[in-house]
This record gives C-alpha cells, sequence and structure tokens, in this order.
C-alpha cells in the first residue's frame, strides 16, 4: 500500500506563531525522513494547530505501527483540511490504517471518501477494490461459521431431544416393572391371552374325544296297528 508522503512547508511570510509551526513541521520532516520517528512525532505535536502537522504526525505513527494513534491523526486532519486535495490524502492514509488492521469496512469507507475528493487517483482506487475484496472474503466466512453454529445447535437439540425421550422410555419401563412387582397375582394381559388359548384347545380336544366315544343308535321300524 502507497502511503501519501509528508506535507511540506511552503516558505512564505508568517506571523511569529506560524514560524514556530514551520519550524516545528520542518524539523519533524528532517527526522522522519532519517528514520527517528520519536523525534518526528515530538516535533510535529508542537503543530497541531496545523493540518500538515497533524498529517504528518499520523504518519510518524503510521511508520512506528501505532496505527490507532495513525487513524486518530489522518481523521483530525481530514477535519481540519483547507482543500479536497488534502482531504483526499488524509482519508487515503486512514484507509491504509485500517486495513493494516483487518478493518474492511472501515478501511472501504475511508477510500471511497478519499475518491469523493480525488476520483483519478489509481493508488486509492486499487487500495478499494483490495479491502473490498477482503471484505467479501470476511463476511462470507462469518455466514459460513454462523450456518455452521446453527446446525451444531441442532444437532444438540435433537440429541437432547433423544435423550429426553429415551429416559422418558425407560422412566415408564421402570415403573411398569415395579407396578408388576408390586402386585405379584397378577398377570400379564398377554399371558392372560395365551393361557384363554391353551383352554379354547383344551376344550375343543375334549369335545373330539366325546364325540369320537358317542354310538349312534340305529333307527328301527315303526310298527303300526291295524
Amino acid at each position: 500500500m502507497r502511503i501519501v508522503p509528508l506535507a511540506a512547508v511552503l516558505l512564505i511570510a508568517h506571523s511569529a506563531s506560524a514560524q514556530a509551526l514551520d519550524r516545528a513541521i520542518r524539523e519533524g520532516n528532517a527526522a522522519y525522513k532519517k528514520g527517528d520517528q520519536d523525534a518526528a512525532i515530538r516535533s510535529y505535536s508542537k503543530a497541531l494547530a496545523d493540518q500538515r502537522g497533524v498529517f504528518n504526525l499520523g504518519n510518524a505513527h503510521y511508520r512506528q505501527d501505532s496505527l490507532t494513534d495513525a487513524q486518530r491523526d489522518f481523521e483530525a486532519a481530514s477535519t481540519l483540511a483547507k482543500s479536497p486535495g488534502e482531504q483526499a490524502r488524509a482519508f487515503h492514509n486512514l484507509g491504509n490504517s485500517r486495513m493494516l488492521q483487518k478493518q474492511w469496512q472501515e478501511a472501504v469507507n475511508a477510500y471511497k471518501q478519499a475518491l469523493r475528493r480525488a476520483p483519478g487517483d489509481e493508488d486509492t482506487r486499487y487500495n478499494l477494490a483490495y479491502a473490498q475484496k477482503k471484505l467479501q472474503e470476511e463476511q462470507q466466512k462469518q455466514k459460513q461459521q454462523q450456518q455452521n453454529k446453527d446446525q451444531q445447535k441442532q444437532q444438540q437439540d435433537q440429541q437432547k431431544q433423544d435423550q429426553q425421550q429415551q429416559d422418558q422410555q425407560k422412566q415408564q419401563d421402570q415403573q411398569a416393572k415395579q407396578q408388576e412387582q408390586k402386585q405379584p397375582g397378577q398377570i400379564s394381559k398377554q399371558d392372560a391371552e395365551r393361557m384363554l388359548e391353551a383352554m379354547q384347545q383344551q376344550e375343543k380336544a375334549a369335545q373330539k374325544e366325546v364325540q369320537k366315544n358317542i354310538r349312534v343308535r340305529p333307527k328301527e321300524p315303526i310298527e303300526k296297528d291295524w
């Protein structure tokens, strides 16, 4: 990602306070270019009334990977900016700070703000496309995770329901067994049906035996008196 470079100091006549701000910014720029970010931050912190000082302070924090501080500085710089170009640069670097922290949605928003003020900035357009791609991937991942979570919950609920049914059936079986033990003289419905069927079979067999032993008396001729 390209970071917008430091804001330069214009060598024009200023008031004493403005000259002090310019001097602080120049000293900060010199330290920044030497890689001494601590010294740069100290100098830029003396020029917070100037948009350039705030913007450059954000760059120094960015180089130190103090991204939360950099975000704060670039947001302030975008507010203090007096031209669309200054705002675009601040929003571009704000987007970079957001993207390095994988804050994809915030990065997309910042790059869009930059492009509204500088539509022809190809670096910003490229970074926006990248941030949008990463945002889409993150959303898809979150969607899949939610689906997995929902599926896991459904499985757990089903297992819980099955276990409850098993426990209920087990309880009913135990109650039935206890009831049988309390009333030993009683027989089950199945046993009663079997006994009834056996009795019926015995009765049929006895009837057959009786019928077998019965002798049929032959008919005798009937005599009539004449």
